[in-house]
């Protein structure tokens, strides 16, 4: 597929992508959907990649919903926006991702701007950033599964102020309540987000596969289940540290 709404490129093992609408402030349309399901799900099996960050060009990371869209405009894939799997499906495939997702999020995130980065495992905050969730007042519920992954971020009392009184929040104000990860410099944001995918990079993906379905599965668990379920997954793990010590011993015989 060529792309046009966004902007894909694997760089050591990782794959870049970027929302490429900055003349619209990035905002989302039912084409940059589809693409963003494309290169996700290329992302997803393409065994050179290791970590996925999703970033914004220019100025903001993605101003909502195109309004020309949001009134009924269909694009080059002739999809009317809200019926696109992006919106009514894919939250699933992301939040079952074996592959960590990082956002890196400068500027204005406004409505899905927010909502398609909350099944992400990370999410990187420039200081410029802000977050707004406008949605009651454009007459629509937040979607992508948001009214279940920002309450288990945040909590049902900020989810509700914040969707209900329609706030927009600064990159602190997320912060402290746990909707972002870090805050950074404006001009560090990248280099920090690939410190983070480099970070991840140095464990075998195999492990962080694992960690990240014992995580979601602990989420939702008893505490036996949760340990069980640990058990389970560091047992299946085996051959993968088998390896690790190997490697590990060649090395040393090598003097490396």
């Amino acid at each position: 597929m060529i792309y046009e709404d966004i902007r894909y490129r694997l760089d050591e093992g990782i794959a870049h992508i970027e929302l490429n609408r900055p003349e619209r402030r990035n905002a989302y349309s039912s084409d940059m959907g589809h693409e963003l399901v494309h290169a996700l799900r290329a992302a997803m099996t393409d065994e050179a990649v290791r970590v996925v960050i999703l970033s914004g060009a220019g100025k903001g990371f993605c101003a909502g919903a195109d309004r020309e869209y949001l009134a009924g405009k269909r694009g080059r894939y002739g999809i009317p926006l809200g019926e696109e799997p992006f919106i009514n499906e894919f939250t699933l495939e992301l939040a079952a991702s074996p592959k960590p997702l990082v956002a890196a999020m400068g500027g204005a995130a406004v409505g899905i701007g927010v909502t398609m980065v909350l099944p992400f495992d990370l999410r990187i905050a420039a200081t410029d950033a802000s977050f707004g969730f406008p949605f009651t007042r454009l007459g629509l519920v937040p979607g992508l599964g948001s009214t279940h992954l920002l309450t288990q971020l945040v909590g049902q009392a900020k989810a509700r102020e914040w969707v209900l009184c329609g706030v927009t929040l600064s990159a602190q104000e997320a912060l402290a309540m746990g909707l972002v990860n870090q805050v950074v410099p404006t001009d560090q944001l990248m280099s920090e987000a690939i410190k983070w995918a480099h970070c991840m990079l140095e464990s075998p993906p195999e492990a962080i596969a694992a960690a990240k379905r014992a995580l979601t599965f602990g989420a939702g668990a008893s505490l036996s289940d949760a340990l069980a379920n640990e058990r389970q997954e560091n047992r299946q793990l085996a051959p993968v540290r088998e390896r690790q010590l190997a490697a590990r011993a060649a090395k040393a015989r090598a003097g490396v």
